[in-house]
């Protein structure tokens, strides 16, 4: 039981909360140094984020061949017969086409219908019979369904491939296979079909086409041809062609290589911009107590100036920094003898204040491209990296998204060991491996708030009980007290 001041006059509670704010001191450093860990932590995971967004997509996509040898078809001739696009695997050179027939669908039409009959006609009303079969293909047709529903069934069924139309004025039946060509032929039976009348199917036919002197056949008006999609739209009439010209897609190179400009002066101003960061050290993180006598906007601004420079100068951070930019100003070793650095492709570095920064000349790139359309891939894209997030070096002869994919890989690795960030994912509010070394001086700080805490709580309860056994003493006196004063008057 707890005698607050009734005796002595004190304000027990006030008092003890004085002495227990000087024996919390202990306590407030050890939240305030776990929250600078956090902070710290929190920072690495913004900068892991970063890094895995620059690796695993802006690098790995610019890596891709079709990024760095882009290839683009000329059409050139009759208009309005072909049309042509270059993949990735399309060599230089031309295609002299002439077409001479288009591939198309075997199909049928109804020669009279079933007369003038809305899609809602019940098929009861038209068949008792609830079955038919297309290309060796059975539906079931329900007797409730309707003729729309019908035809719904028989154009959702995949491997019937067809494509079925009613025209309820005349009530007659199309039916047209999805697929083109010779092979592709149309088939159907059961008595509903029947009853629609449908003609005998016309057969299917394939392309028909010259190639550079080749003559040739397509089941397709669509098709690949020396890494060339084509797509046939008409035939030429006789002594007509067109010719499709494959060529280097300079324009689409040049445009990629800003991409990966953009994408790495964007990564590292963000690694400077953390490794320079100010650190404000009169700024502590704030107590429960400090917040409870600011405003929100104060408590803002405080913990801004608190959280300020948690990086600074950051090992992890500076090596980053260090390797990429080596990684950009040393040569690249194409093999027998050659090697080629970036100011040959029109990349430079700003100036020593700029920290890195890369520019582009867009002209010397286009020369360097024209000269030969195979550097820019040989440049950034030669060399593989190992499973993402691992400890990489690179060496002379990895290209310039090689390099940085690596040294990214080797900073994810680094800051996993230390903070626990994931080196794979870039979500910011993703979880922290606890068994890293700041994740074991997070729970050694706990332990020690734990067991502080317990200090506090018997302490307080032993200044109470201190209190206490004064106030039952002065009670007591005052009790004696009474006592001989009674007795002397």
């Amino acid at each position: 039981m707890r005698l607050t001041g009734l005796a002595s006059g004190m304000d027990v509670d006030a008092t003890v909360a004085k002495l227990m704010k000087a024996q919390r001191l202990p306590l407030d450093k050890l939240n305030q140094q776990k929250q600078l860990v956090e902070w710290k932590r929190e920072g690495y995971r913004e900068i892991s984020s970063k890094l895995i967004t620059f690796s695993n997509t802006n690098l790995m996509n610019l890596s891709l061949s079709s990024s760095t040898q882009t290839k683009k078809a000329e059409v050139s001739g009759t208009a309005g017969v072909v049309s042509a696009s270059a993949t990735g695997a399309a060599s230089t050179g031309s295609l002299d086409i002439s077409v001479q027939q288009l591939a198309k669908a075997a199909s049928t039409v109804s020669t009279t219908g079933i007369g003038n009959k809305p899609g809602s006609t019940l098929i009861s009303d038209i068949s008792a019979e609830t079955k038919i079969t297309i290309n060796d293909i059975d539906i079931n047709i329900d007797a409730t369904d309707t003729i729309d529903s019908m035809i719904a069934k028989i154009n959702n069924n995949k491997e019937a491939g067809v494509t079925a139309v009613y025209d309820p004025t005349l009530g007659k039946l199309s039916l047209t296979n999805k697929a083109t060509g010779a092979d592709a032929q149309l088939s159907f039976s059961g008595d509903i079909i029947d009853k629609f009348n449908l003609a005998t199917p016309s057969v299917g036919q394939n392309a028909k086409l010259t190639v550079n002197g080749i003559t040739m056949q397509q089941s397709s008006n669509r098709f690949t041809l020396n890494g060339v999609e084509i797509n046939l739209t008409g035939v030429h009439t006789t002594g007509q062609s067109s010719k499709i010209e494959v060529v280097q897609d300079t324009d689409k190179i040049v445009d990629n290589v800003k991409q990966f400009v953009t994408a790495y002066n964007e990564i590292l101003a963000a690694l400077n911009s953390k490794s320079d960061e100010e650190r404000y050290l009169k700024y502590t993180p704030l107590t429960s107590e400090q917040k409870e006598g600011m405003k929100e906007d104060e408590i803002k601004l405080w913990e801004d100036k608190a959280k300020s420079g948690m990086l600074k100068n950051d090992s992890i951070l500076k090596q980053a920094i260090s390797d990429m930019r080596s990684s950009i100003i040393e040569d690249i070793d194409l093999g027998n003898g050659k090697k080629i650095n970036l100011t040959e492709l029109g990349i430079t570095t700003g100036t020593w204040s700029e920290k890195g920064k890369l520019y582009l000349d867009e002209d010397k790139l286009k020369q360097a491209i024209a000269s030969d359309p195979n550097i820019v891939a040989n440049a950034f894209s030669s060399g593989k990296i190992g499973s993402s997030g691992t400890s990489q070096r690179y060496d002379a002869t990895d290209g310039i998204y090689t390099r940085l994919r690596k040294i990214s890989s080797t900073s994810l690795e680094s800051m996993a060991q230390k903070a626990g960030t994931s080196k794979t994912n870039s979500d910011l509010n993703s979880s922290f491996l606890a068994t890293s070394l700041m994740g074991v001086e997070l729970r050694n700080i706990d332990n020690r708030i734990t067991t502080m805490n317990s200090l506090m709580t018997r302490k307080e309860t032993q200044y109470y009980k201190q209190f206490t056994a004064m106030e039952v003493a002065i009670n007591k006196y005052n009790g004696i007290s009474g006592s001989l004063t009674s007795f002397l008057s």
